[in-house]
């Protein structure tokens, strides 16, 4: 039914339905024949405003259709006369301006390096050839290796992601750089709690407490645990790296990482603590300050971020954190 059909029979619905109420009769024959017209009428109404809609509203056109019913039967008269409003706007005066602030968006610093093709097959450029179904085996093959050699939170979100592919090579591989991977960190803590036992001399007892502490983190950073275990092995790292310092080791490389299991557990002023003191003990400048920008900005403490990034102007040469840099010494 066209839009022009929709506005007149609801026209002749809500007259109608005003007419039984000035027309003298029972009350009850004008209550129902007032009801009547007046939920044609408002579902008329309903129809013709949903109607002019765009296509992307198609799967949510039976809940807008019952928004405007429910606002033309409950308003009588008064929601009609907004939906018709509505309509004409969305009609007519909708398209005749164009909207400026929408018409040029600049590009935002954190794209830039995305824009240029860089000489390897990075984890975008990978995970992209990933995705492509249409690519040849081989290649996609080549790129599940290219992300299995990295490391790190996207590296593992990638294989992971890789598991549930259809191609059964790609799965199968995915499974397996998945499981070398953590199998490796998980020998390296065996290996290193059997030592312990044995050890005696607390220089010998501190390195391997030491493995343990970065193995257990490795497999946090790494995403290779569970929800349920993540929070034991953040745990577990802690532990032995308390025994560490307990036992005379100190170097920024600890610190560092006292800093990082405090982030991640959100206590900030103890990260904070740990990572001003990495970096009095001689830890690269390189390495802490996004640590301190971090935190500078889940405090809000926008002048001091500013402050930690200018302290070390190789920050805005270097990738991923290179763009940050850049945007916040503007």
């Amino acid at each position: 039914m066209s839009s022009v059909k929709l506005l007149i029979y609801g026209l002749i619905c809500q007259q109608f339905a005003l007419m039984a109420i000035f027309v003298p009769q029972p009350v009850w024959r004008q209550a129902l024949i007032f009801l009547i017209a007046h939920a044609l009428a408002s579902g008329l109404f309903a129809l013709l405003l949903t109607s002019v809609f765009p296509k992307r509203f198609n799967q949510e056109k039976s809940g807008l259709l019952t928004l405007f019913f429910c606002f033309a039967f409950f308003v009588p008269l008064f929601g009609a006369v907004a939906i018709l409003i509505t309509m004409v706007y969305f009609r007519k005066f909708k398209y005749l301006g164009e909207r400026d602030e929408f018409s040029t968006v600049p590009l935002l610093p954190f794209m830039q390096e995305a824009t240029a093709m860089s000489a390897g097959m990075g984890e975008g450029g990978a995970w992209s050839r990933l995705r492509a179904t249409a690519l040849p085996r081989a290649e996609r093959l080549m790129a599940l290796m290219a992300v299995g050699s990295g490391s790190g939170f996207n590296t593992s979100s990638f294989l992971q992601l890789a598991t549930g592919d259809n191609d059964d090579e790609i799965r199968l591989l995915a499974f397996n750089l998945c499981e070398r991977h953590e199998q490796k960190i998980n020998h390296s803590i065996t290996a290193a709690m059997e030592g312990l036992k044995t050890a005696s001399d607390p220089s010998e007892r501190a390195v391997f407490c030491r493995t343990l502490a970065f193995s257990y983190w490795e497999l946090v950073y790494n995403a290779l645990s569970q929800n349920e275990l993540r929070g034991f092995f953040i745990e577990q790292s802690f532990k032995y790296l308390r025994q560490v310092q307990e036992l005379g080791g100190d170097d920024p490389a600890l610190s560092v990482l006292l800093g990082k299991i405090h982030l991640i557990r959100h206590e900030h002023d103890q990260a904070g603590e740990a990572i001003r003191d990495a970096l009095a003990k001689g830890a690269s400048p390189s390495l802490v300050i996004p640590y301190l920008a971090e935190l500078a900005f889940l405090k809000r403490d926008f002048a001091s971020l500013k402050s930690y990034l200018a302290q070390d102007p190789t920050l805005r040469l270097k990738p991923g954190i290179g763009p940050v840099a850049q945007f916040w010494r503007r």
